[in-house]
């Protein structure tokens, strides 16, 4: 019997185009060819626009995670004073792994589904000591709530101009808009499996001028996450360790195919589904958990939740996620960063429509 394949509808992964996935499946090229190397140069060129910089954007094999470590691990010393913007399990995580690196975390705590405000940091730095850096997650995948960057960050220069604004732009990265230079963003760390439309496998970390001084000065305390190397072999064309090259062949397609749209019908597009399965989901009687502002991920709250998603595997072979920690079995999870459009939506919903009803009879 044949078995359809599952549709993926989760933060990330995300069903990865056609062009992309052929991309990722070819042979892979010498990773000190002149071929890779020309691939790498316009990866790197490519991943430079979609996060608006004129300065490196680097790449590294593995998770998200593994990039907002290297930069912990790089650009931070032990006993340095840092302040973190926690409204989520990934703000959590951040606040994690600079404690376990020595430093002096300082948070500002809401609850999960609300947003932190500009004015909120505007108070707690005109409290506290200048920080080293300040966290920011921007889209909160474990909430679905975003933060406003662009006001916080002229906050944090005004208040902190020697501290380093340093983003979680995860669910954000080519979903929302982020403007690195203009908005005086030192280190920005992204995934590709979201809003770049690749399979898993590599984090993206942008430095500026500022960020760059702070990685000569400090001392290194990691190898394989040491950004001075990486950036040393970054100016020569090279990557410092044996990359997938698969992977960054396929991200080299998908940012071409970003950029031939262009940034801003991009941010656009991801803002049209998302408010069209926010209005879908309230039309079905769901409500949406907390402030819901994130473009990337929206989370809705049900009694049967973990059953919702077991349904529609079954029935439709779909794929939403669940709550994370404190919201385990409250609420769905729903991505539409990445490919997804309006019909791929209200495919979904449909099929969330068959599955209420068939809770609402049994």
């Amino acid at each position: 019997m044949h078995v359809l394949p599952q549709r993926l509808f989760t933060p990330g992964p995300v069903p990865v185009p056609d062009n992309v996935a052929r991309a990722c499946a070819a042979q892979p090229l010498y990773h000190r060819s002149a071929d890779f190397k020309e691939c790498s140069v316009r990866t790197w060129e490519s991943l430079a626009r979609v996060y608006r910089t004129q300065h490196p954007v680097l790449v590294l094999a593995g998770s998200a995670m593994t990039g907002i470590e290297a930069a912990v691990a790089s650009l931070h010393q032990p006993g340095e004073r840092v302040l973190v913007l926690n409204n989520g399990r990934f703000a959590e995580r951040c606040s994690t792994i600079l404690s376990r690196y020595g430093c002096v975390v300082d948070e500002i705590i809401v609850d999960w589904g609300e947003s932190i405000s500009a004015e909120l940091v505007a108070t707690m730095l005109d409290a506290m000591s200048a920080p080293a850096s300040v966290w920011i997650t921007h889209s909160e995948t474990s909430t679905g709530v975003t933060v406003d960057l662009q006001a916080i960050a002229s906050v944090i220069r005004e208040r902190a101009p020697d501290a380093l604004i340093c983003v979680d732009a995860v669910t954000s990265m080519a979903v929302h808009p982020v403007e690195t230079d203009a908005w005086e963003l030192d280190v920005v760390v992204t995934g590709i499996q979201k809003g770049l439309c690749c399979p898993p496998g590599l984090a993206c970390v942008s430095l500026s001028g500022r960020a760059q001084h702070r990685l000569r000065t400090s001392t290194p305390r990691a190898y394989t996450l040491d950004l001075s190397i990486v950036l040393h072999h970054f100016h020569k064309h090279l990557f410092a360790w044996t990359p997938p090259v698969t992977l960054v062949a396929g991200l080299d397609v998908a940012l071409s195919s970003i950029l031939s749209v262009g940034m801003d019908a991009t941010w656009q597009k991801h803002q049209l589904v998302a408010d069209h399965l926010r209005m879908r989901l309230r039309t079905m009687g769901l409500s949406l958990f907390g402030e819901s502002t994130s473009n990337a991920v929206t989370a809705a709250e049900h009694p049967y939740a973990d059953r919702i998603r077991e349904l529609l595997v079954e029935r439709h072979r779909i794929v939403i996620a669940g709550g994370q920690d404190r919201l385990h079995g409250r609420v769905v999870r729903i991505g539409t960063c990445g490919p997804y459009t309006i019909h791929d939506v209200d495919n979904l919903c449909t099929a969330i429509e068959d599955v209420l009803a068939t809770l609402s009879s049994s």
